[in-house]
């Protein structure tokens, strides 16, 4: 499935998505990281980090092998220090050999006493309560960006973050070009779109070549969604 949209209501869309934790994407637009909140290949991203802590569980699944200290300086990187790191520890971890393997016992040169024990509490759990064992240490300012992929995880499993999403999500002009097996098009506009459309003529004739490109997107199944505000094409 495939969604197309306008962008007065992209924001709406998109909060419902993550809402469901729906994995969504846009292929056509992949450094725009409001269309692509689970990149993977940029370092230091929210799914990033949280694949990073579950590689280690054995219910990671395929893929799964011990912590590098790599991945622990990656998601030890947003973890609240006080109490739960030893002093100095996230830059001595930047410090490490990113390929090293991290062992239990090499956890505790860099865990505070509690909070290793409050681990491996969390580790004898299944992955979900290793995930929120985390989500509870990282700091204010990122738990936000980490709710939406620890949503994917935690309802569809670890593997769902590396997985192609089956929703993009995008404008007509950001997938321009693309094709998907159903599309759901929104007849809603921008002001500056209404106001071109309202214009006749010449503008209003680029508003339609625009909808028509938004219309033929879809291989087997097009929907016209329900117009959501006063700016909106005649279809």
């Amino acid at each position: 499935m495939a969604v197309s949209m306008v962008a007065a209501l992209r924001f709406s869309l998109v909060a419902a998505l993550r809402k469901r934790g729906i994995p969504f994407h846009n292929p056509y637009r992949r450094t725009n990281g409001f269309w692509n909140p689970l990149r993977i290949g940029k370092r230091g991203s929210s799914a990033s980090r949280i694949l990073a802590l579950l590689v280690g569980h054995p219910g990671f699944g395929e893929g799964h092998r011990p912590w590098t200290y790599g991945d622990v300086a990656l998601w030890a990187d947003c973890v609240a220090a006080k109490g739960i790191l030893k002093h100095g520890m996230k830059k001595k971890l930047q410090q490490y050999d990113p390929a090293q393997a991290a062992t239990m016992e090499r956890l505790d040169e860099i865990f505070e006493t509690g909070a290793l024990t409050s681990l491996m509490d969390a580790w004898d759990g299944d992955y979900r309560a290793l995930l929120d064992w985390w989500c509870r240490l990282v700091t204010a300012d990122v738990r936000g960006r980490v709710q939406f992929p620890a949503e994917i995880a935690v309802r569809r499993g670890p593997q769902a973050l590396l997985d192609t999403p089956k929703v993009a999500v995008g404008t007509i002009h950001s997938v321009k070009g693309g094709e998907a097996d159903v599309v759901y098009l929104f007849p809603d506009m921008s002001q500056a779109g209404d106001a071109q459309y309202n214009r006749g003529g010449a503008a209003r004739d680029s508003v339609i070549r625009v909808f028509y490109v938004g219309l033929t997107r879809a291989r087997e199944t097009l929907y016209i969604c329900q117009r959501e505000t006063g700016m909106a094409v005649t279809m």
